[in-house]
């Protein structure tokens, strides 16, 4: 998989499709290091210490009857743990969901910025995981989930909603972004639907598709674009400038009193207030 056709020594590509690799980005090549060292410790542990392993990792899936039994205190970690986890015996289900984040991880952090794009991520993880302990108290499925798959169909759904006629080459033919997104979609729901009705087959279809919703939501609502902490720096610094005309409007009017009435008209207030202020110029 790539994005589009390069061209080497300065000539037309002639054609043929080239394998263009992105330089990762900040946060993409953050998670890619995270995950894949995780596994790398986790699968050490499972060969070293099978049941310690169980013990250890256990409470980190995103389990359904662990919400629902402790209710209302519940293991909200999981929300975040269940994503940085997968199976230490499944080292395909690993690679995919690095390939995916590699790929459109990069793509959606160099259009939104890195801390854009870590929320989006975020959100999606938290909407694979909600729809599947939904499904889960609902009696619809069963057992725990681990994986960064809801993140990373999150990201790539968000990415194709953003740039539709981008062209990937998939296997060497050129697809373009809306059409491989859309297969994918039908692949989740049709997969989801099949394993309500028949029961786990192994992959947690409904978390790929609760990141698939968030994903495409966000880009279509604008939330991609939106950050909370910037909008609370932006109205942390209006309440400073504020602040400061207050604070100089009133010092004006002091000015204006102990002229007219002298320094001893002050109140023990006014002085404290006057003192603090001239301290700050």
């Amino acid at each position: 998989m790539a994005a589009a056709p390069r061209s080497f020594g300065g000539g037309p590509a002639a054609g043929m499709p080239q394998l263009a690799f992105p330089r990762p980005t900040p946060a993409v090549k953050f998670l890619l290091v995270a995950l894949a060292a995780i596994h790398v410790a986790t699968f050490v542990l499972f060969l070293a210490w099978e049941s310690g392993y169980e013990r250890g990792v256990g409470p980190l899936r995103l389990e359904p009857a662990a919400w629902s039994e402790g209710f209302p205190i519940v293991p909200v970690w999981q929300l975040a743990t269940y994503g940085l986890l997968h199976s230490p015996i499944d080292i395909l289900h690993l690679l995919g969901n690095l390939l995916m984040l590699y790929f459109f991880g990069t793509m959606l952090e160099e259009e939104l910025g890195t801390r854009r794009f870590v929320l989006t991520y975020a959100g999606a993880q938290v909407a694979g995981a909600a729809l599947f302990l939904a499904a889960g108290w609902a009696g619809l499925l069963s057992g725990a989930v681990v994986g960064a798959s809801g993140a990373g169909y999150g990201v790539m759904i968000a990415a194709a909603t953003l740039f539709p006629a981008r062209i990937v080459y998939l296997l060497f033919v050129p697809i373009p972004l809306r059409w491989l997104a859309l297969f994918i979609v039908v692949v989740t729901v049709f997969s989801a639907l099949v394993q309500m009705k028949f029961g786990a087959s192994g992959t947690a279809h409904l978390v790929h598709f609760g990141g698939i919703v968030y994903g495409f939501l966000a880009v279509r609502t604008g939330l991609v674009r939106k950050d909370p902490l910037e909008l609370l720096e932006r109205r942390r610094a209006v309440a400073e400038v504020e602040r400061a005309q207050s604070e100089e409007a009133r010092l004006d009017e002091l000015l204006v009193k102990i002229q007219r009435e002298g320094i001893g008209s002050l109140t023990k207030r006014e002085r404290e207030f006057l003192r603090k202020a001239s301290s700050r110029r």
